[in-house]
């Protein structure tokens, strides 16, 4: 079943470059994820009564060219099936007015399922498995680490905020990707295009919590620049994730 959300490019959603930010799109991809979830039954507020809820574990962006300001767009998503108690959700995000064009944004994302009373992982069965769509997709999210030759280097730190929470009570996952692009800077992103955003989601952040960031680059990469960010909480990694650039 593929289910599609059309939507305007709103300003508050928008950079200096009149583009859609990162992480605002990934919101988009994130409410399509519950509207379709709920199409199928697994819904938030069904997840919710049964004592679950979803969570973000991997995420994979990529762009060809990201939709700016007033622009009307469609974005499609579709569940390409279970990896162990990874549910695979596929996006491709399209003009409204060239609906069968080449996708503006493609990503893939790998979901699962947690208990909201002590958090852990469970492998029942929460969406039709019959609901798979076989219609291609980038592969599979590969796991999201810092390689062995990139020197992570402190890059300040910062608690989570009111503003950083969503309604299961920690920081939600759009805004990994932002701290990382907030740590790159506004003269660095005016003149260097993300192409691509890889994010993985190692333990969850709660109000209050300090985050301590690690920033380095990949000086081996093809890439304009390839730059890795790392969260840690009491020294326990958080989250990593990885910003493509080329130069605009």
């Amino acid at each position: 079943m593929i289910a599609t959300y059309p939507f305007t490019v709103e300003s508050f959603e928008t950079d200096f470059q009149r583009q859609i930010k990162p992480f605002a799109l990934q919101g988009r991809l994130q409410e399509l994820t519950y509207r379709a979830s709920a199409a199928g039954g697994a819904g938030y507020a069904v997840l919710r009564e049964r004592g679950l809820f979803w969570a973000l574990n991997r995420m994979h962006i990529v762009v060809d060219r990201w939709p700016v300001w007033g622009e009307e767009t469609v974005l499609q998503s579709w569940f390409r099936g279970r990896s162990g108690p990874m549910y695979q959700r596929e996006y491709e995000l399209r003009l409204a007015g060239n609906p069968h064009g080449a996708p503006l944004v493609r990503a893939t994302s790998a979901w699962t399922v947690i208990t909201l009373e002590g958090r852990n992982v469970t492998r029942e069965l929460v969406y039709p498995e019959d609901f798979a769509e076989e219609k291609d997709g980038l592969p599979f999210c590969p796991k999201v680490l810092v390689p062995g030759d990139v020197e992570l280097a402190p890059a300040g730190s910062r608690k989570a905020l009111y503003s950083d929470l969503d309604s299961n009570g920690h920081v939600n996952n759009c805004f990994y990707p932002q701290w990382g692009a907030d740590l790159l800077g506004g003269p660095y992103l005016s003149s260097h295009r993300l192409t691509d955003i890889q994010a993985g989601y190692y333990r969850e952040i709660h109000p209050g919590e300090q985050v301590d960031f690690l920033l380095g680059h990949n000086p081996a990469a093809t890439a304009a620049a390839v730059w890795y960010v790392e969260g840690r909480v009491a020294g326990e990694r958080s989250f990593v994730v990885r910003l493509d650039f080329t130069h605009c």
